[in-house]
């Protein structure tokens, strides 16, 4: 995602853990006293979760919303690098540059059900 629009990496165990009816929001942490959801990528996106790195992440990024600015949070296995890339690198939703295709995500679109539900604070 566009590292632009991270806030904070936060030790994952800064999240605290809530059971919920949707399945993917693992819990809530915070940042300046704001609280944010954290939300489990490989749940909601429906795909087999990676192996858990020595020291996961909650990556929180900026997030569009009808009322403004929301935080939104996103566990991270483990965290590699930053990259520099152009525009043309990514194809519908893919990075072609730096070694093998990796998909690109858009906060916004993973953040939408949350967001769209009223949930936001």
């Amino acid at each position: 995602m566009d590292a632009g629009r991270v806030r904070a990496l936060l030790p994952a165990h800064d999240m605290v853990p809530l059971e919920t009816p949707s399945g993917y929001i693992l819990g809530f942490s915070s940042l300046r006293g704001v609280e944010f959801p954290v939300i489990d990528l490989p749940r909601k996106l429906r795909i087999a979760s990676g192996a858990q790195g020595r020291e996961p992440y909650i990556i929180a990024v900026d997030v569009a919303s009808p009322h403004g600015g929301q935080i939104v949070g996103f566990i991270a296995d483990r965290l590699s690098d930053v990259v520099t890339i152009r525009e043309h690198d990514i194809r519908e939703g893919v990075l072609h540059a730096h070694g093998r295709p990796r998909r690109v995500f858009d906060p916004d679109v993973l953040a939408d059900e949350w967001i769209l539900a009223g949930n936001e604070k």
